[in-house]
């Protein structure tokens, strides 16, 4: 059976020629041919993100015996087969092969098993070109399996969009030309698309390119509610249709349909033992399409930790560290397949509207998860997506999270997680930030009764409302200067005398500022990776949103800061009487949530 195909740069998709394959000498490629050109003596290497073989969990998870890769050329070259793993010391090559074929202006397709002792790490290749030219037109890695041993999937993949035609509308079109359309792809008949619209505007002309492409039009009861909307109308289906798995993915995403196949193969192959294991996608950034945000993660009670970020695919090294396993509990919906058996009556997920949702799902039901190069998808960093909503959500959500699965997370310690952040914003004169923290945790207290009664999309419009707005830079009173936030960004850190006295003084709050007015240099601070000393003794400032190139400004007060104190405080007394029973409550009464029962009222159906 096909595992993975070799892919090319291509744009729309990703651009990053190693993530591909690494040239030495001439060869002949551009963004618009599906072919390498050689000339004599030029050679490939395939030790990439996408084109090499994740042998060790292919091995490990499913049925396949042995590996092989074929390859369809024209004229003669040279293969070396080798196996790459990480050590201690960098990437470690074991060679296991090497052998010429093919013949000058003669097209063929050749097939190579890797034979190797050991198959930990990555399957790998190196193609030399031993004519005046040759070229590479196709190639693929296979695995043996016994036909008895490949087991009938069908893939429902489920979207929830809110106002983002763009990706949804060319994603679909990407999996429709790969599969559903494809009169030759073995998914033809294997894949079903499910999309909950929650904004109502996606024009279904666009997108529902033929029957086996569903749009449901949903209330905007955020994420939780547009993939849970999606579990739903999938059960409906699952025996009809012969469901076997479900796909979540994120609708601001963009992804090679390969990765979906990739996904497919595993789940047809896997091992008796592994039928429960969940499907990741690999978060990569938007933006510089090389670099990995996530692989994986453990919630850690809200201490989030991020499995292999930063990681620059480009370098083999890193490939290889991706193909080590670390201890997960979930992985986030921006690409992640599980069985549809999974879903049922009583387990659905939160309806937390936001942020948590997949942790949540992941920490209940997540046993094993797969993880494997080339299976990913690009998305814009969260550093890009300021929203002051998502500060109501951070410690709500956490602590709804925790509690439901007595994670154990102290009062002591949320307190000072809670008065950590408080404060932070409060020296960024951000106080509409830190009362919708607070807020947050004030409609934790209110309990499950209160939740289940919320009209989530009435209550995120509300929370849209008490936070900051980006507006034109040229609508503010604090003029945008470029070089200004340049030297925000490269502001060195003070030294330790003097943060301690930044620290004594509550970073100036205690002081006269000495930036005060508007005709001055203006201050200008990120919105995302803003510092204390970007604010010290300052009157106003200018928080510039990068990516979308809108602000917003803030001011000091120190009546706001003591009305903020004040709240913080409150909220302290309350919790050592409340926080426990609280939590005692999500944890016996959790399972309300998860009814569909429950979520048919919710969501109007």
């Amino acid at each position: 059976m096909k595992l993975q195909s070799l892919l090319l740069p291509q744009t729309g998709i990703c651009t990053e020629e190693k993530m591909y394959f690494r040239r030495q000498g001439t060869i002949d490629f551009t963004w618009d041919k599906n072919y390498l050109g050689f000339f004599r003596d030029s050679s490939i290497s395939f030790d990439t993100y996408f084109n090499g073989c994740s042998a060790e969990k292919w091995f490990k998870y499913t049925k396949i015996k042995k590996i092989s890769i074929f390859l369809h050329v024209r004229g003669q070259f040279r293969i070396t087969l080798m196996r790459k793993e990480k050590s201690l010391d960098g990437a470690m090559t074991k060679f296991l092969h090497e052998e010429t074929f093919g013949e000058q202006d003669k097209e063929g397709t050749y097939s190579f098993p890797f034979e190797s002792e050991s198959n930990n790490g990555m399957f790998c290749f190196q193609l030399l070109c031993l004519s005046e030219n040759g070229f590479l037109y196709d190639g693929w890695y296979e695995g043996e399996v016994a036909p008895e041993n490949i087991r009938p999937v069908k893939i429902a993949l489920d979207i929830c969009t809110f106002k983002r035609e763009v990706f949804v509308t060319k994603n679909v079109r990407e999996l429709y030309d790969s599969f559903l359309n494809n009169p030759v792809s073995e998914m033809k008949d294997s894949l079903e698309i499910f999309i909950s619209d929650n904004a109502q505007t996606l024009n279904q002309d666009d997108v529902v390119l033929c029957d086996k492409i569903h749009v449901f039009l949903n209330r905007n009861t955020g994420g939780a509610g547009g993939f849970t909307r999606g579990m739903i109308e999938i059960m409906k289906r699952r025996e009809k249709d012969h469901i076997t798995h479900v796909l979540v993915m994120d609708d601001d995403v963009i992804i090679n349909p390969d990765s979906v196949y990739r996904t497919f193969v595993i789940l047809s192959l896997l091992k008796d033992q592994y039928q429960d294991a969940f499907v990741g996608g690999a978060m990569l950034r938007l933006d510089k399409q090389y670099i990995q945000t996530e692989a994986g993660a453990r919630w850690n009670k809200g201490y989030l930790i991020s499995h292999k970020s930063g990681l620059s695919l480009l370098e083999t090294e890193a490939c290889l560290y991706n193909e080590f396993e670390e201890k997960t509990e979930f992985n986030a919906w921006w690409y992640c397949a599980f069985p549809a058996s999974v879903i049922s009556e009583s387990n659905l997920p939160l309806p937390i509207f936001i942020r948590g949702d997949d942790v949540e799902y992941g920490l209940r039901n997540l046993k094993n998860l797969i993880l494997m190069n080339g299976i990913c998808v690009w998305h814009e960093p969260f550093e890009n997506k300021y929203a002051s909503s998502m500060y109501y959500y951070i410690f709500r959500n956490r602590l709804i999270d925790n509690s439901i699965h007595n994670l154990k997370y102290k009062r002591k310690h949320f307190l000072r997680d809670l008065k950590q952040q408080v404060k932070r914003e409060i020296v960024f004169y951000r106080y509409k930030n830190a009362d919708l923290l607070m807020d947050g945790v004030n409609d934790f207290y209110n309990g499950i009764d209160w939740l289940m009664t919320q009209n989530g999309e009435d209550l995120h419009k509300s929370i849209m409302g008490r936070g900051y707005k980006l507006q034109d830079i040229n609508d503010l009173s604090v003029p945008f200067s470029y070089p200004a936030y340049e030297q925000a960004c490269r502001m060195p850190e003070p030294k330790r005398r003097t943060r301690a006295w930044r620290k004594f003084t509550a970073n100036g709050l205690m002081l006269p500022c000495k930036k005060k007015a508007d005709n001055e240099m203006p201050v200008v601070a990120p919105t995302f990776t803003a510092r204390p000393v970007n604010f010290y003794r300052v009157q106003k400032a200018l928080n510039y949103d990068y990516c979308s190139r809108k602000a917003f400004v803030t001011q000091k007060s120190i009546k706001e800061t003591i009305r903020l104190m004040y709240k913080l405080w409150k909220i302290e007394v309350k919790s050592r009487w409340k926080y426990k029973k609280t939590v005692k409550r999500y944890y016996r009464r959790g399972g309300e949530l998860m009814q569909l029962s429950f979520w048919e009222k919710y969501l109007d159906l």
